[in-house]
């Protein structure tokens, strides 16, 4: 997996930042559209661009 670019944490799966749905593969064709469907934070449990966990 990747870290998060806001924290530095790994990411477990998918999560889009608009809808809130996860998945364990990125999504291209989610209907939020694909940009949305983010690496998730595993400190936080949100979205990369949602991501609270202090750096």
């Amino acid at each position: 997996m990747t870290n998060c670019k806001k924290c530095g944490k790994e990411t477990k799966g998918f999560k889009c930042d608009m809808c809130g749905t996860e998945s364990e593969a990125h999504d291209n064709n989610h209907s939020c559209g694909g940009e949305h469907c983010m690496p998730k934070c595993s400190g936080c449990n949100e979205a990369e661009a949602k991501c609270s966990c202090s750096a």
